[in-house]
């Protein structure tokens, strides 16, 4: 019986290993399969949830440039108004647009006029080449009684002349010849290297009747090197540059404007600046030395003490970077933390933040703690274009803070 019982259970084990060795070769034959499904559930936007959404908006929805973004350095090459005012900029303020000498033109504000031809004529003689230029200026709605000088900007063409021309200015505020002739005190000369020269317009100023500001200028060029002789000429062809390598001259307008720019003011409101905050800023709080057990420390020092934070944002995020040229980024700073309960002096606080601190930690009344504020400011350079073609620069007070307060 034990023989019989042996071959039953040796054909069993075999059996349980024929069973196993073919579940086994299923598993191996079916492992790619899954191994591919696996793969694309792993990669498939609908098993990533969340993240797969946001991924798969961004490619769908690319983010949008400004296509102005850009506009300012390709006028640059080109518009030698614009290219003035950038070099006047970087001479007044540094990269961050911190102005490097408090009102360094002597006024907060510097206006580009662009000129309105309303006149050319272009002469030629065998010594010298002659352009005159009827032009006006728009003043309409400008502060002119806070103006401080003028000057007008003479420019040249960005496309280079070949030979090299030494150029003559003459403004008059009269189209009689004679008149720019007597009138010495007009003329400047345009070196044959430089591309724009300035010269003094606050006496032209005067004669302004109205918003429409009328002028004749004459230029009159010759040759670099040139000794006006006749006999040199006669000997080659004369090579004139183009007719509009000079630029009517721009008016350039210094200004002590209060309050926002036209520009500014379409995107900000302006706070009114008083003398009496700075007053009241500078008044230290004094009432705590005199409040019985005010300095005693009570919970020590928290950790999240009012204190000045830095924040940088660029005026493309703003949606400002269609006029404003200069700075890029910005960096105006702001306050937060909490009040301690003691003010101390280095805080600037007022007699009343002090008081108003005690009532509410005796619960006397149901009043808010001082708040975590800015307490001083330094000021920021702006150099900005405006819808009618006109370039400013200005200098506006209290744009970045320096310290804080609670109050």
């Amino acid at each position: 019986c034990s023989h019989p019982c042996q071959e039953l259970k040796m054909k069993a084990a075999c059996s349980q290993g024929f069973l196993r060795l073919c579940v086994l070769s299923c598993c191996f034959l079916l492992l790619p399969a899954f191994t591919c499904a696996a793969d694309k559930m792993a990669f498939s936007p609908s098993h990533l949830g969340v993240l797969a959404t946001v991924q798969s908006r961004r490619k769908s929805h690319p983010k949008q440039r400004n296509p102005n973004s850009n506009a300012f350095l390709n006028k640059q090459t080109e518009d030698q108004s614009l290219q003035f005012m950038w070099s006047l900029y970087r001479k007044a303020a540094n990269v961050d647009g911190r102005p490097k000498q408090r009102k360094l033109f002597g006024s907060n504000t510097v206006r580009l006029i662009r000129a309105s031809v309303t006149g050319k004529r272009f002469y030629s003689s065998p010594n010298d080449l002659l352009y005159t230029y009827t032009v006006q200026y728009e003043l309409e709605n400008l502060p002119l009684s806070k103006l401080n000088r003028a000057s007008f900007i003479h420019l040249r063409s960005p496309v280079p002349s070949y030979p090299l021309f030494l150029c003559e200015a003459r403004v008059s505020s009269s189209s009689s010849s004679s008149s720019q002739r007597t009138n010495n005190t007009d003329v400047v000369i345009l070196g044959p290297q430089s591309m724009w020269t300035e010269s003094d317009a606050t006496s032209h100023m005067s004669l302004l009747r109205g918003s429409l500001f009328v002028l004749y200028v004459q230029y009159k060029c010759w040759e670099s090197g040139s000794v006006h002789s006749v006999a040199r000429h006669r000997t080659r062809k004369r090579q004139f540059p183009p007719q509009n390598h000079l630029r009517a001259p721009a008016l350039l307008l210094f200004l002590e404007e209060e309050g926002p720019s036209m520009a500014w003011a379409k995107y900000t409101k302006a706070t009114p600046h008083t003398g009496s905050r700075s007053r009241r800023s500078k008044e230290i709080g004094s009432i705590g030395s005199d409040i019985p057990n005010y300095k005693r420390p009570k919970n020590g020092v928290g950790k999240n003490q009012c204190k000045l934070h830095s924040y940088r944002v660029t005026f493309r995020d703003l949606g400002w970077d269609h006029w404003i040229i200069a700075p890029p980024m910005y960096n105006p700073r702001y306050c937060m933390g909490d009040c301690p309960r003691i003010l101390h002096y280095g805080y600037n606080s007022p007699n009343h933040a002090i008081v108003q601190t005690v009532i509410s930690e005796l619960g006397v009344a149901d009043i808010p703690l001082p708040s975590c504020v800015p307490y001083k400011y330094k000021p920021i350079s702006v150099l900005m274009m405006e819808k009618n073609g006109s370039i400013v620069y200005k200098e506006y007070e209290d744009m970045i803070a320096e310290s804080c307060t609670c109050r």
